[in-house]
C-alpha cells in the first residue's frame, strides 16, 4: 500500500470519529455550543466521508483501470457489503435493546434499504463500483466523462432543493443516489489514472496545497456566515475542501514516516467507521455525566471509542469467518 493513501485513510477516519463524537455530546447535553468556530469545525469535518469515497475510487483506478480482476465483485461483497449487512443488524439490535419497541426487523430493513445508520456510505460506494466496472469495461474517455459527471452532480444537488413533493418525499433516497457523488467519482478516477504525476506535482508544490486548504476553508466559513449551517457531507461547498485536503495529505504524506500507528489505524479504519456509532451510543452518557466541559468530554470520549473499536475488531478478527464481520484485516507494506 502506498503510504500516503494510508495517511489519508487515517486522517479521514479520525475526522469522522471527531465529528460524530461532538455530535453525540451535543445530543446528550441537548445544547449545541454557540461559538461559530465550533459549528464551522463540525461542517469542515464533514469532508471525511467524501474523502473515503475519493480514496476508494482513486485506488481502484490506479490499480485496475486497464482490467478488472475476476474476484473484483466477490471480494467486495465478502469484505465490504456483508459486513455492512452485519453492522446494520447490530445497529438495529442496539437500538431495540435501548428503546424496546419491538421494531428490530423494521429497523434492520430501514438500515439496509434506506441507509438509516452510519454505514450508509457503503451503499454509495457499491453504486460507484458499478460505474467503475462500466467505465473500465467500455473504456469511456475521462475527457468527456469528468466534466459530464461534475455537471450531473451539480444538477442533482440543485434539483433536490426545489420545493416539490417528489424531492421532499424521497430525500432519504436522494442523499445516497450515485448521481450526487458522480463528480467525486470522476475526479478520483482521473487522479488514480495519473497518480504518479499528481503525487509528484503535489510533493513539489506541497506548500501550495496548504494555501489551497486555507482558501477552501475560508470559502466554507464565508458560506457559514451567509447562513448555510447544515452539517452534512453532501454540501457542494465542501468539494473544494475535500479535493484540497486530499492533495495536502498526498503531498505531505510522502515525506512523513510510515509509523506502526498509521498502519494499524489504516487496517482498522473500515471497522472503526462501522462500529464507532454504537460505542458512542452506549458511552456518551457516562462521559457527559462525569465531565463538565465539552473540551474534556470530546477528546476523552474520542480516545475511548477509538480504543474500544480497535480492541473489538482485533478480538473479532480472531474468530472463524471474521471476514464477514470485520472485513479484510491484513498487513500492509509501503511502496
Amino acid at each position: 500500500m502506498i503510504k500516503e493513501w494510508d495517511y489519508l485513510r487515517v486522517v479521514a477516519c479520525l475526522s469522522i470519529l471527531l465529528l460524530h463524537t461532538s455530535s453525540w455530546v451535543i445530543m446528550e447535553v441537548g445544547v449545541e455550543p454557540e461559538q461559530t468556530i465550533y459549528l464551522f469545525l463540525r461542517i469542515a469535518l464533514c469532508y471525511a466521508t467524501p474523502t473515503f469515497i475519493v480514496l476508494s475510487i482513486l485506488i481502484l483506478a490506479n490499480r485496475y483501470h486497464e482490467n478488472i480482476p475476476r474476484n473484483f465483485w466477490s471480494s467486495r461483497i465478502q469484505y465490504i457489503f456483508i459486513p455492512y449487512l452485519v453492522w446494520a443488524f447490530v445497529d438495529a439490535l442496539v437500538v431495540e435493546s435501548i428503546y424496546q419497541k419491538g421494531l428490530l426487523w423494521e429497523k434492520y430493513f430501514d438500515n439496509i434499504v434506506y441507509g438509516e445508520f452510519v454505514g450508509w456510505f457503503v451503499v454509495v460506494i457499491m453504486q460507484l463500483y458499478v460505474i467503475f466496472t462500466l467505465l473500465t469495461r467500455f473504456k469511456w474517455s475521462i475527457a468527456w466523462f469528468l466534466p459530464l459527471s461534475v455537471l450531473v452532480t451539480l444538477i442533482h444537488h440543485t434539483v433536490i432543493l426545489l420545493p416539490y413533493p417528489i424531492f421532499q418525499e424521497n430525500s432519504i433516497w436522494l442523499r445516497f443516489f450515485f448521481t450526487g457523488w458522480l463528480g467525486y467519482f470522476a475526479v478520483a478516477y482521473a487522479m488514480g489514472i495519473y497518480y504518479a504525476q499528481i503525487a509528484a506535482l503535489a510533493r513539489k508544490y506541497r506548500y501550495a496545497t496548504i494555501v489551497l486548504v486555507v482558501l477552501a476553508a475560508v470559502f466554507l466559513y464565508i458560506r457559514l456566515l451567509l447562513g448555510y449551517i447544515e452539517v452534512h457531507s453532501r454540501r457542494l461547498d465542501l468539494i473544494p475542501f475535500v479535493i484540497s485536503m486530499v492533495l495536502l495529505v498526498i503531498a505531505w504524506g510522502q515525506s512523513l514516516p510510515y509509523t506502526k500507528a498509521v498502519k494499524v489505524l489504516s487496517q482498522y479504519a473500515f471497522m472503526i467507521y462501522l462500529m464507532h456509532w454504537e460505542v458512542l451510543r452506549l458511552s456518551t452518557g457516562w462521559f457527559v455525566e462525569h465531565f463538565d466541559s465539552t473540551l474534556v468530554r470530546v477528546p476523552l470520549l474520542l480516545l475511548w471509542t477509538l480504543a474500544v473499536c480497535l480492541l473489538l475488531t482485533k478480538i473479532i478478527s480472531l474468530l472463524p469467518f471474521s471476514q464477514f464481520i470485520v472485513g479484510k484485516i491484513k498487513k500492509r507494506t509501503t511502496q
